[in-house]
């Protein structure tokens, strides 16, 4: 399931967003549930955690460092992550894609 070519073109899109969001910026997590208290935040710092497993192929996991501006933090996949606080109809739309590529036929 899923497509591996829309999913790497997400994540450089993504990787693209993240350039352009900076510290204390309001931010939307579009996959985010209305009542879930981390749908909006705000951005701390892009980090990228890479890793060898025992072939010692790398992997990298890109992750936005989000606080809710109450002493909160948490660490969300950049994909999710878009600039200022979005709403409704607006969410579902930017995340359809991402949803597609990875759960769609």
């Amino acid at each position: 399931m899923g497509n591996i070519e829309e999913r790497i073109k997400i994540k450089e899109s993504a990787k693209e967003r993240m350039k352009n969001i900076s510290f204390g910026q309001a931010v939307t997590n579009v996959c985010a549930g209305e009542g879930n208290p981390r749908k909006w935040a705000y951005f701390c710092e892009y980090k990228v955690n890479t890793r060898k497993n025992k072939f010692g192929i790398s992997h990298s996991e890109h992750l936005a460092r989000l606080t809710d501006g109450k002493g909160k933090f948490w660490e969300t996949d950049i994909d999710v992550i878009y600039q200022g606080h979005i709403f409704d109809e607006k969410c579902r739309e930017l995340f359809e894609p991402i949803w597609q590529a990875e759960y769609g036929s």
